[in-house]
Order: C-alpha cells, then structure tokens, then sequence
C-alpha cells in the first residue's frame, strides 16, 4: 500500500516539478527516482513470481496429488482379498421370459453365482445392468463381482479398481475392514 502511494505522490512530484527540484534540491530529486525505480522493480519482481508459482502449481498439479493419495493412507486390496468376493456370471433376460411370467417387472437380466452348490440369483433391472466404472452394458455370460456392500461391477474393471483402492467405486465401502470383522466373528 505504502509502494502504491509512493508512486502516485513520487511519480506527480517528479514530473510536476522535476526541473525546479533537481535544481533546488539534487539530492532529493535523485532519492525520489530511485525509490521509484525499487517501486517498479517490486511490482515487477512480484508479478513474475506470481506467474511463477501460478506455473509451478499447474505444472506439478498431479504430482501434488499423487503425493497427498499416499499419504492419505489409501491401500488396495490384495489378491486374496478380491478372489474372497461373490463372483456372478450375467445372463441377459430374452423377451420371452418377460412374457412368461418367470420375471416381473422391467428386468435387464439375471446374475448367477459361480463356485457355490446352490447357486443365488439376482434379478438386475434395466438400468442395473451395466458396469457404473467402464459404463458399458453387460454382456451375456460376462463375469460380474458382487461386492459387500451390493454394488456390482464387471471382475476386470472392479478388479483393477481393488488393487489401487480397496473401496467401493460407488459408496466409497471399504472391502478390507469388512472382511477383518468377519474374521473376528
């Protein structure tokens, strides 16, 4: 503030009676042009390092962010960790069955679990039948993992997901601190 009112005053004074105080007083003359001249030098010295730092922080943008995700603490999930969650194979409901009576309501097709004796069903709306990470529909006799919180997703997408984050995609659902509770019970 006070390098702002300095210019103003200094900068008028000079030029207003440059010629009658460089005659009268030489010495004040040249002490106001070269505080003007440090009040240039600081508004330029100050803008440049602005623009500096505004590039810095553009530039380095998502190294910064890598730095606070690890230390954030976020884990993914292991191998293990991922193969103990429901596996689904997905089969499309044809029209027919609409028709038949076997599902009520707008169904988009039907998820069967694998590797369990009495297989459970789970009959996917229309809406539901796509994978909310690669946002594609599921194919029929795709494979579909089903994890705690309900939410199901297409093995390779969630899969990848685990690894790096061991949360739900959608609610955020941690995977591991369900398990350890399990483990508990």
């Amino acid at each position: 503030m006070f390098s702002f009112i300095w210019w103003i005053i200094g900068f008028y004074w000079v030029s207003a009676g440059g010629q009658t105080l460089s005659q009268d007083s030489p010495q004040l003359y040249w002490l106001c042009i070269i505080f003007l001249g440090f009040d240039v030098f600081f508004v330029v010295f100050c803008v440049a390092l602005a623009c500096i730092i505004g590039i810095a922080v553009c530039c380095c943008l998502p190294c910064i962010i890598a730095l606070l995700y690890a230390v954030a603490d976020q884990e993914g999930a292991s191998k293990e960790d991922i193969e103990q969650l429901s596996k689904f194979k997905f089969r499309k409901v044809e029209n027919n069955e609409k028709q038949t009576g076997n599902i009520e309501g707008p169904a988009g097709g039907i998820m069967t679990e694998c590797r369990a004796d009495s297989p459970i069903e789970h009959v996917l709306a229309e809406e539901d039948a796509e994978c909310c990470i690669c946002l594609s529909s599921y194919d029929d006799g795709v494979e579909l993992r089903e994890l705690p919180c309900g939410h199901h997703f297409h093995c390779a997408c969630v899969d990848k997901w685990l690894y790096i984050n061991a949360t739900c995609p959608l609610c955020k659902y941690n995977i591991l601190k369900s398990s350890s509770l399990q483990e508990e019970v």
